[in-house]
């Protein structure tokens, strides 16, 4: 081989092992992209999540309106307006029968009466599940 040609397969040779240098660079970091992007959206995904978590905190102070339901009936008007002082209404449900609390008139709990300081209080009993149809 001449001298030219020499230099020639010398630069030819660089030539490919500086791209191949270029090639494995831009791989590594692509990949440490790749894996700084996936820390990110963990990142992003516990910020997320406690950005949520914050942005919900605010509700802790909503004021709800909780009901104890001793059980109902169904009369006339008739007997509605003959009620007086003293009159007992008989309700569906008997005595030992647990009560139903509801949170904004959804049912979220059973339990019993009890007497507390001097009120009437709830026990509960049993919480409600979260129904899977809406």
């Amino acid at each position: 081989m001449s001298d030219t040609e020499d230099t020639e397969a010398t630069e030819a040779t660089e030539a490919t092992e500086a791209t191949e240098a270029t090639e494995a660079t831009e791989a590594t970091e692509a990949q440490t992209e790749g894996t700084a992007a996936t820390e990110s959206t963990a990142t992003a995904t516990v910020a997320s999540a406690d950005e949520e978590h914050a942005n919900l905190d605010f509700l802790l102070d909503v004021p709800v309106k909780l009901t104890a339901e001793l059980g109902s009936c169904q009369m006339s008007m008739h007997e509605l307006l003959d009620l007086e002082l003293g009159s007992v209404v008989q309700l569906d449900k008997p005595a030992s029968a647990n009560v139903d609390v509801y949170v904004n008139q959804k049912l979220v709990a059973r339990g019993e009466v009890v007497v507390a300081d001097d009120n009437f209080g709830i026990r509960i009993k049993e919480v409600v599940s979260k129904s899977t149809g809406k």
